[in-house]
């Protein structure tokens, strides 16, 4: 009797062609991967570090303490109490002129003001009420002054120019009437204008209290006073010696209780002085009759271009500088004892990284990448600092741009090894 077939034994087939074939599969899909890590490596990946050749200008300078000079008189009233200027400082006003008040008393002083406000809006109206049934069909040339007025008030606005801002405003408000009634607006200003009459009538019957000054000569006004105006005198400047300068760079002003009837001051030329002392080097590439900008870095005066008066030894190393200046407005006003920025030269070409500049065969210059080709590029240094070098193109007999050096968006190689000109970059 023959034995039965045990129907629960399981058969295995083929065990070790199956687990090959996963192996298989496995390795293909690591090389496939490490294939793609490798190409995009291949394709970020450079044997050099570049920058591009940009236009840079930079500029030669020294900074130093200077002294403003100004021929300056006082103006002298017999009145105590607030002063409140009616010009802007540094405006040039006429013999005669009213440029202050003084007021004996906080009540007057606010009177007077609200006075002049009334009186500037009785103006506004009463030239208000002349353009009333004049009319233009020329709209576009309107709108025109409503745009120009509107953006030299965002002008003022961004430039911080508190003491325009106030006329450039009203302007903006006189164009857009201006305007409305050129299209047929119709506005009545007589209601508004009696209030105004009535109101001036009302504030001049309590008006009194102040005393008016007036400019003694024609000249630049200045409302303050800082004891500095006879500190030296403004005809000798030219003769200043770099001790004096020094010494007046650590005097003391005037004490204010000697200025209290000096109700600000009168500057009678057009010409200002700085005078300062700087290191002989720097003074030796200046010489008189040469302009120079002048910046004053810690005041919002802008940069003016001053005129080299004079150049003078002034001991060891160091040299007296006298500049004039012919501008003025608030902010040169205020000047006295000041840093100051002297712009000796300035220098425009392209950026280059003091780490890029090599010498070969004598030549200076860098090595460029132009696709994956190394090209030697020569440079004429015009500026350097510990950094960075200000590259120029010299010129030849012609005045043409000489050939072979380096140009603007050059890719020049900073770090890199085994460099020379030709070769191909893999």
């Amino acid at each position: 009797m023959s034995e039965a077939k045990n129907t629960n034994e399981k058969v295995v087939k083929y065990p070790q062609k199956k687990k090959s074939a996963t192996a298989l599969y496995a390795a293909l899909a690591l090389l496939i991967v490490g294939i793609c890590i490798y190409q995009i490596f291949k394709i970020n990946y450079s044997p050099v570090k570049t920058e591009i050749a940009l236009e840079k200008t930079v500029s030669k300078a020294v900074t130093t303490d200077g002294f403003v000079v100004r021929d300056e008189t006082y103006i002298t009233a017999d009145a105590v109490g607030t002063l409140v200027p009616l010009v802007t400082d540094g405006k040039r006003v006429a013999r005669g002129d009213d440029v202050a008040v003084v007021f004996t008393s906080e009540n007057a002083a606010r009177v007077y003001s609200q006075m002049q406000s009334v009186e500037t809006d009785i103006a506004y109206f009463e030239s208000l009420k002349n353009k009333i049934g004049i009319q233009t069909s020329d709209v576009e040339s309107m709108d025109e002054r409503v745009y120009s007025a509107c953006e030299s008030y965002a002008v003022a606005i961004a430039d911080g120019d508190i003491d325009a801002l106030e006329t450039y405003e009203d302007t903006v408000c006189e164009t857009i009437t201006a305007r409305q009634l050129s299209t047929g607006t119709v506005i009545e200003p007589t209601e508004k204008l009696n209030s105004l009459y009535a109101q001036r009538d009302a504030l001049q019957a309590q008006s009194g209290g102040f005393v008016t000054v007036q400019a003694n000569n024609p000249g630049y006004y200045i409302a303050h006073v800082d004891g500095y105006e006879t500190a030296f005198a403004y005809e000798s400047v030219s003769g200043i010696t770099g001790e004096q300068i020094e010494t007046l760079l650590q005097s003391s002003p005037t004490p204010t209780e000697n200025l209290k009837n000096c109700m600000g001051k009168l500057v009678d030329s057009f010409n200002w002085y700085i005078l300062c002392v700087i290191d002989a080097e720097s003074a030796g590439s200046l010489s008189a009759g040469r302009r120079i900008p002048v910046e004053f870095p810690l005041t919002s005066a802008e940069t003016i271009s001053a005129e080299v008066v004079s150049v003078q030894n002034a001991g060891t190393d160091k040299s007296a500088v006298i500049l004039r200046c012919n501008l003025m407005n608030a902010q040169y006003a205020a000047l006295r004892k000041e840093q100051v920025r002297l712009v000796l030269e300035n220098f425009t070409g392209y950026q280059v990284n003091n780490k890029a500049i090599r010498e070969v065969d004598g030549v200076k210059g860098v090595y460029t990448v132009s696709g994956n080709i190394i090209k030697f590029k020569k440079v004429e240094l015009a500026y350097s600092d510990s950094e960075y070098s200000v590259c120029v193109t010299p010129k030849d007999d012609n005045g043409n741009p000489k050939s072979g050096y380096v140009s603007l968006y050059d890719e020049i190689i900073v770090e890199g090894t085994d460099l020379y000109d030709g070769k191909i970059l893999g």
